[in-house]
């Protein structure tokens, strides 16, 4: 029974906090609002994009953003996305992306998972390989 108690009491100190699946967290201050437009370009490619958030980063519904080019990609090349949290090492869902036009995407499915720093990493494909990347980081 004794060793029973010492392992129950290590699992609970060593826990890595609170679920947010089992508490509802409200925005912070630090937390971004409103739609974000953002200029950007593929720093090797020299590819320039806007991406505008159309459901802005948030712990209480999934994201949603629009990349649109300024050029269409190259018929060899293709776009992905996701998120990753640095401090955790680990990310959240695949992100869905939908090709609405030689110039636009849609990214959605965003799904931040827990407060704190996450980057979302935007990658330029060919052949199934990343050959340029872009990220920005976001803290909710």
């Amino acid at each position: 029974m004794r060793y029973y108690s010492i392992i129950l009491l290590v699992c609970l100190l060593t826990g890595c906090g609170k679920s947010p699946l089992f508490n509802k967290v409200t925005k912070t201050a630090g937390e971004i609002s409103g739609n974000i437009l953002l200029s950007e370009n593929f720093p090797m490619k020299n590819i320039e994009f806007s991406l505008n958030w159309k459901t802005p980063p948030s712990l209480e519904e999934l994201g949603v953003f629009e990349i649109e080019l300024k050029e269409p990609l190259a018929p060899n090349l293709s776009i992905n996305a996701f998120i990753w949290m640095p401090e955790m090492g680990h990310g959240s869902s695949p992100i869905e992306v939908i090709k609405s036009s030689d110039l636009n995407y849609v990214f959605s499915e965003v799904a931040f998972i827990m407060p704190g720093l996450w980057v979302l990493h935007v990658e330029i494909l060919e052949n199934n390989k990343v050959v340029d990347k872009w990220q920005k980081s976001i803290v909710l």
